[in-house]
């Protein structure tokens, strides 16, 4: 790898992209309204590690398709935990809007079964000594002790 080839790949693994593909990849977006989405996207987000700039603007998904602003159709295989269900999956808007109609917010000063049955499921799947939880803000975020 030459020192040239080096430094490109650094600026594809930092905080913002800078590398050639990345450029000739923003350069080929020829609809105005991603234009304008990414544009405006990167005005006010701060830069995060490989995601700046973003690759395109998501108008809708559906299942493991993801579908940007002009109306190419993309498969997710980066995931965040939603590519192994699908997105709006049914059985997933099922549960969680039968919940949010239920009980959609239980501050920590309270308990409830679904969070008591959540949390035992946890440990159980941990198993050994990590046997108490606590759920953080962002409802995907846990924590697991002893």
């Amino acid at each position: 790898m030459t020192h040239q080839e080096h430094a490109t790949h650094l600026r594809s693994e930092g905080d913002v992209n800078t590398t050639p593909a990345r450029q000739e990849w923003t350069a080929s977006i020829s609809d105005s309204r991603t234009q304008s989405l990414l544009e405006r996207d990167s005005n006010v987000f701060l830069h995060q590690a490989m995601s700046t700039p973003c690759l395109d603007a998501l108008e809708a998904v559906d299942g493991i398709y993801l579908t940007d602003s002009a109306g190419k159709r993309y498969m997710d295989f980066h995931g965040n935990n939603v590519h192994q269900l699908g997105y709006g999956h049914p059985h997933v808007v099922k549960r969680v809007t039968d919940q949010l109609a239920v009980l959609p917010f239980s501050p920590r000063r309270f308990t409830n079964p679904i969070a008591i049955d959540c949390a035992e499921k946890i440990t159980e799947i941990c198993g050994g000594d990590l046997d108490r939880v606590l759920f953080a803000p962002g409802a995907h975020q846990l924590l697991v002790w002893r």
